[in-house]
């Protein structure tokens, strides 16, 4: 039996999508006849205990690694890793540039000298062919989406707007209250997601609530588990995330699958992912006609979002994951 280890870094207080994908992709390969050692390491970890870490791991297993913990490692380590890319967090733009300069240069050379790239769309397989200073094939793997969020009955009348994803700036919640304002109809809407990760933008939202006096009408839940969500869902008229990038869109894609409608941001990835659904693209600058797609879906008395047949499932997942390795 092949024996694999999978290094996967934990997070303080957040599930992240990509922390979702690992979780599940480790279980999988499970049921596959993979043994499969958990590597847990603290998200902020050093590059010394990070290298000890992989330095312990037999000469002759394979190892996958989360990308976010990829610009820690240097060439003569990397060369063995698998390294598994939802995106790059080069992506994530900080307020340091040089900062940022440093994270793109460290991310560049570890996707160059890795053993393999595994990632979670082909929209990310062309983003991270950018990075490449020559042709490496990159394995394209999609995340499973849980069954238990397949046709949802969902309440016709209800005016709430569901949103999944966590409180950080690139989900767009400020531009999503900036187009409440012009929304004439009656609306709540539920924000499910981690509002502990970046405390400062979380209480720029809160007073920009105050500005626009939404405090009745909008409700941060924080992170919730997939039955929670499920049901907001069945509580929620439609789905809206005004995300400024994604790797693959995993709440976006569950609450599609569910059965609801969809407002999200015009990106390449979304239109690759939700391609069998109904969704509205909208340009994230149009504060306009995001209201007036907004009112349209309340006015609507009935939903009839296209729900068709699951097509991310983990099996498949691990068996193209399995062939990498």
């Amino acid at each position: 039996m092949k024996e694999v280890y999978f290094i996967i870094p934990e997070f303080d207080h957040s599930i992240t999508g990509g922390t979702l994908y690992d979780n599940n992709l480790a279980l999988e390969l499970k049921k596959h006849f993979i043994s499969i050692t958990e590597v847990r390491v603290h998200y902020k970890i050093n590059t010394i205990l990070l290298h000890k870490k992989i330095n312990k791991i037999p000469k002759n297993s394979s190892i996958l690694i989360d990308g976010y913990l990829a610009n820690k490692i240097r060439t003569r380590v990397i060369r063995r890793l698998n390294i598994v890319i939802h995106h790059p967090c080069s992506m994530e733009v900080s307020k340091n540039q040089m900062s940022n300069i440093h994270l793109y240069l460290s991310e560049r050379k570890a996707f160059n000298t890795a053993k393999s790239l595994i990632t979670v769309s082909k929209t990310m397989k062309k983003v991270l062919s950018k990075y490449l200073d020559s042709y490496k094939e990159i394995c394209v793997a999609y995340p499973g989406i849980d069954k238990r969020f397949y046709k949802q009955k969902i309440d016709k009348h209800s005016k709430n707007i569901l949103s999944v994803g966590n409180v950080i700036p690139r989900k767009g919640y400020h531009i999503l209250i900036e187009a409440l304002q012009r929304v004439s109809e009656d609306w709540t809407l539920t924000i499910v997601g981690d509002y502990e990760m970046d405390r400062e933008y979380y209480d720029n939202l809160k007073k920009l609530i105050i500005k626009n006096k939404f405090q009745d009408r909008i409700k941060f839940k924080g992170s919730m588990k997939h039955a929670e969500i499920i049901a907001e869902i069945k509580k929620s008229k439609f789905f809206i995330l005004l995300t400024k990038y994604e790797g693959f869109g995993m709440s976006i894609a569950e609450c599609a699958i569910a059965g609801l409608e969809i407002i999200t941001t015009d990106l390449p990835v979304l239109r690759e992912v939700l391609c069998n659904y109904s969704v509205d693209f909208v340009d994230l600058g149009d504060l306009d006609n995001i209201g007036n797609k907004i009112n349209e879906k309340l006015l609507r008395s009935s939903v009839d979002a296209k729900n068709e047949d699951i097509i991310y499932n983990w099996s498949h997942t691990a068996k193209k994951i399995k062939q990498r390795l």
